[in-house]
């Protein structure tokens, strides 16, 4: 009987917790971590460094379109705006503006089928202070 009591409970937690490293892709452009927490967005460039910014440094605004976002860093005096073009791009916003997206990166091509989120375009851009 005892061993019977603990296989219940050691079924029941494996299936609790999940494994840290497993991913959920949002298509080939993006992906969000399962059962871990996410501290940066790293921007997967193709032909050159790859980029990644602290969520904690996520500027207090942001705005979406269906076909492009805008995401603003501050690392004071320092401020990044994440540009991101495609189509079908809502839930890789979400999951951005939640810290909840662990890269990104661009599609060399349209590939994606109806409602399939593809990014077609990811820049990095210095804002300039005003004055």
């Amino acid at each position: 009987m005892k061993g019977k009591f603990g296989d219940i409970f050691k079924d029941a937690r494996a299936e609790a917790i999940p494994d840290d490293d497993a991913e959920e892709h949002l298509g080939p452009c993006a992906s969000v971590p399962r059962g871990r927490w996410v501290t940066a967005l790293t921007i997967k460039h193709a032909g050159k460094p790859w980029e990644s910014f602290q969520y904690s440094g996520i500027g207090t605004r942001s705005e979406f379109e269906p076909t492009r976002f805008t995401v603003d860093f501050v690392d004071y005096p320092d401020r990044y705006r994440l540009v991101v073009s495609g189509r079908n791009l809502e839930r890789i916003y979400l999951n951005c503006i939640q810290a909840r997206l662990e890269w990104i990166r661009a599609a060399d091509r349209d590939f994606g089928a109806d409602g399939e989120p593809v990014v077609l375009k990811v820049e990095v851009v210095k804002l300039e202070e005003k004055r």
